[in-house]
């Protein structure tokens, strides 16, 4: 008798995937976490100067504009 593991449903299995497969995974998610990471970061210096700028200083001010 064959000894299987019910792992579910196989969306992604590195184990029985191409190298040129995982490597593309592996570029995908970099890629896609980098920009989240891009975006966040720069969306809190941006809320960061706006409200900088609301409480009266002048360098958070010239920045934004």
């Amino acid at each position: 008798m064959k000894n299987t593991i019910n792992r579910g449903p196989r969306f992604y299995d590195p184990e029985h995937r191409s190298p040129k497969t995982n490597a593309i995974v592996v570029a995908v998610f970099c890629v896609l976490f980098g920009g989240a990471l891009w975006i966040s970061v720069t969306d809190t210096l941006y809320q960061q100067q706006k409200l900088h700028c609301e409480q009266g200083w002048q360098p958070a001010c010239e920045a934004l504009k």
